[in-house]
C-alpha cells in the first residue's frame, strides 16, 4: 500500500481515524491541522484510495529528540505490517531530520508494544496516571544507533 506524507486534503480522515483507534483519548480534530503546519514532513498516511492508516511524529523540547505522536490502522487493515511500514517511515523522517532518540508512549496492554519492542524500543519509564488515575502508560525510547540484527532485517 503506498505510504507518503500527508496533506490538508487528509485531515478529516485522519481524524476520523484517530477517533475510532483510541474514542475518548483521541487527539481534536484542529491538532492533526496544527502539527501539519508544524511538522509537514513527519505525518504520513497509508492510501490506496481510502485512508487506511496514519502516523505522526514530532520533535521535543531537548535537541535530537523525536516523538511519535500518534500510530493508527484502520482495523480492517490490521495484521498486514501497514503499522511498522508507517512507523519505520516516521522514525526514519525523524532520524533524516536530525533526532538522535525517538520516544512514544503506549498503554501496557496495547498489542503494539510488541511492534515496537521489535523494533528497538525499550521501555524508558512507566506513568501509572498519565492520563489520570488507572490510566497506565509506557514511555519508550529507540536511538537511532538501533538496527536489527541481520537475520531480522527482513521480516
Amino acid at each position: 500500500m503506498p505510504i507518503r506524507t500527508a496533506t490538508k486534503a487528509d485531515m478529516q480522515a485522519i481524524y476520523r481515524l484517530e477517533r475510532s483507534s483510541f474514542g475518548s483519548h483521541c487527539y481534536p480534530d484542529f491538532f492533526f491541522r496544527q502539527a501539519h503546519d508544524l511538522w509537514p514532513r513527519y505525518l504520513w498516511v497509508a492510501d490506496d484510495g481510502e485512508l487506511a492508516g496514519y502516523c505522526l511524529g514530532g520533535t521535543g523540547a531537548a535537541p535530537g529528540e523525536g516523538w511519535i505522536l500518534s500510530l493508527a490502522v484502520a482495523e480492517s487493515c490490521r495484521g498486514r505490517g501497514l503499522g511498522k511500514a508507517l512507523l519505520l517511515q516516521a522514525i526514519g523522517a525523524l532520524e533524516a531530520g536530525g533526532c538522535r532518540s525517538v520516544r512514544l508512549t503506549v498503554s501496557p496492554d496495547n498489542p503494539a508494544l510488541g511492534l515496537y519492542l521489535a523494533l528497538g524500543f525499550v521501555t524508558e519509564r512507566r506513568e501509572e496516571a498519565y492520563f489520570g488515575p488507572g490510566e497506565p502508560r509506557l514511555v519508550l525510547v529507540r536511538a537511532s544507533s538501533w538496527r536489527p540484527a541481520p537475520d531480522c532485517a527482513n521480516r
